[in-house]
């Protein structure tokens, strides 16, 4: 199975900062890029790292597998453990060349067709505002999250740009102290949102799975799981789909004192 888009972009996301980060798809699945040179390949929704002796005293002990049948065993990496991601990153650059480029192939220009992509419109240097979101997105489940988060959590959504190839452009993130509630990406029409269960909620939400949609099970099923959680990405377009993302959600976390938390 192909791994998630936006599994991907979250790594990229985990290494901004380190220096250019995108990701490019390669045989149906992705390698991440680090100043240009290749460090983590991801397959199955799964990030790894080659054995490289300069990641020995970092990461031995940890869990070793093949990206692919046939391929040499590499270390897994924790997603979540952002540290030792980034630092394996960095190991891992400072010891890989730079890829030969191939010479382009020529071709001719076409026009653009269609309105301008999001991270086209809004560029790094123009941070939107909450507003300018709303307008792009336009959808009336997407104006009930917005309060319906600052009602349960008392929390404030901060906008962040991402540089990740897979999802580039500014998104909305959610967090309760160091704990990440959810990451909206923002669509035309739209929004998509991304909420990571750990093993102890992915058991409560399999107990509850039945009063879920079958458009959700169906998600569910065909997301894999990693360290016995999963990172669920739902598309937003209707009220079913928002109160589902709003059960996750309080699965993950519970409303602050005095609040209900009410759907």
């Amino acid at each position: 199975m192909a791994s998630n888009p936006d599994f991907v972009h979250y790594i990229c996301e985990q290494l901004e900062g380190l220096g250019v980060v995108f990701s490019r798809k390669m045989f149906g699945e992705y390698m991440v890029y680090l100043n240009g040179k290749p460090v983590i390949i991801i397959c199955d929704d799964r990030a790894l790292v080659k054995m490289l002796p300069c990641l020995e005293p970092l990461l031995q002990g940890r869990p070793t597998e093949s990206p692919y049948k046939g391929a040499k065993d590499h270390y897994l990496l924790d997603p979540d453990d952002r540290d030792t991601l980034r630092e394996a990153a960095r190991l891992a650059e400072e010891v890989t060349p730079l890829p030969r480029k191939k010479a382009p192939k020529k071709k001719e220009a076409s026009p653009t067709e269609g309105p301008l992509p999001w991270d086209v419109l809004w560029p790094q240097q123009m941070k939107p505002s909450l507003s300018d979101i709303g307008a792009w997105v336009s959808n009336p489940a997407f104006e009930a999250l917005l309060p319906w988060m600052e009602e349960t959590y008392t929390v404030e959504p901060s906008i962040e740009f991402s540089k990740c190839s897979m999802d580039r452009g500014w998104n909305i993130k959610y967090k309760k102290g160091s704990k990440s509630l959810c990451v909206l990406y923002v669509r035309q029409g739209w929004f998509t949102a991304m909420v990571t269960l750990g093993a102890k909620q992915v058991a409560e939400l399999e107990v509850l799975l039945p009063t879920f949609s079958p458009a959700f099970r169906r998600l569910y099923e065909k997301t894999p799981p990693f360290n016995g959680g999963k990172w669920l990405v739902v598309d937003v377009k209707e009220s079913e789909q928002l109160e589902e993302v709003q059960r996750l959600i309080l699965m993950k976390a519970k409303p602050v004192k005095g609040k209900s938390g009410k759907l």
